[in-house]
């Protein structure tokens, strides 16, 4: 009989839009809509900023993953008009 393998930690990083979702919902007081749209719409303004903090990042040049718990704080602080933008 072989041992059961052990559990693989969940992920820390989510596709952009299930972050943005998460994050849209986290916040109702800002107003922000969910969906790939609005993520798109986002990133339009402070993708550089996202990048640059590692909250981001291209996945097989295809699609953007998002650490939730950095994207966050950094996403919060630009629509709100704090730090870099």
């Amino acid at each position: 009989m072989t041992s059961p393998q052990p559990a693989m930690p969940p992920s820390a990083w989510l596709t952009g839009t299930q972050a943005w979702d998460l994050f849209v919902a986290a916040h109702p007081e800002l107003g922000l809509k969910p969906g790939s749209w609005a993520f798109h719409n986002f990133l339009r303004h402070h993708r550089k900023t996202l990048v640059e903090a590692d909250a981001i990042r291209k996945a097989r040049k295809r699609f953007w993953i998002a650490n939730p718990t950095r994207l966050f704080p950094i996403a919060f602080d630009a629509l709100t008009g704090h730090g870099p933008s």
